[in-house]
């Protein structure tokens, strides 16, 4: 399992928010270039970063975004706020490597399902569960779609992969709703990334021998409940 260590970025500064609510944010000092870098002296891949004011239509990060692109080599999975096929095509033509797409990916499935594969290949659709539904708009509102029914769309077209997140326990420190996560994992043979409340080691350790392919993590490195040296050890 690849572990993503998370970089949330509101106003330009690292954040995070608890459940998904802006009003529920802690700054931290580093800012997202620092991560990034401190990330990636690590030895990690992969990195996710979300820029949340797109996310909650308060605004763009753009700018910091790109600082973190061009000061690092590793790979970047973005988030936030992506909601055409235009800013899906900016952030591959920026150097992005995979897109996290959620409300588009949900409200313009027909759109997105004739997209070329070589966008497709790099779209890693999210699925933000809220109290057992499929929320959207930076989980402000629920769609009546089911879950099965998404999965199976997207089962049928190469996209990268799943991204899971319990909205309930996101930045709570809670530990993983893994039943949540692999009521998915039972509907689809694609990768699945999965993220929200990781509270220490033993989460890391459930998603390896449950198989997951991919875990965000944020909260628990900022916090100090987990510590990058280890982390990386179980990056396999």
């Amino acid at each position: 399992m690849k572990i993503f260590p998370a970089i949330d970025i509101i106003n330009g500064e690292c954040v995070r928010l608890t459940k998904g609510l802006a009003e529920n944010k802690t700054i931290y000092d580093k800012s997202p270039v620092e991560m990034a870098k401190i990330y990636q002296d690590k030895g990690f891949e992969t990195i996710h970063v979300v820029d949340l004011d797109a996310t909650l239509g308060k605004g763009s990060n753009d700018k910091t975004l790109e600082l973190v692109r061009k000061n690092i080599d590793i790979k970047i999975e973005v988030a936030g706020g992506i909601r055409d096929k235009a800013a899906i095509q900016t952030k591959i033509n920026q150097g992005f490597d995979i897109i996290v797409i959620g409300t588009f990916a949900i409200k313009g499935i027909d759109e997105v399902s004739k997209f070329e594969n070589n966008i497709l290949d790099k779209i890693s659709v999210a699925i933000d569960l809220k109290d057992n539904k499929i929320a959207s708009h930076g989980w402000q509102q629920t769609s009546a779609d089911s879950l099965e029914s998404i999965v199976n769309i997207y089962n049928e077209l190469p996209i990268h992969s799943f991204f899971v997140t319990d909205v309930a326990n996101d930045g709570m420190l809670t530990g993983l709703n893994f039943s949540t996560f692999e009521s998915i994992q039972k509907l689809t043979d694609k990768k699945i990334t999965i993220g929200g409340g990781v509270k220490d080691l033993s989460d890391v350790q459930t998603g390896i021998k449950k198989d997951f392919n991919h875990m965000v993590i944020g909260k628990a490195i900022y916090e100090n409940r987990l510590f990058l040296d280890d982390l990386v050890k179980l990056n396999a």
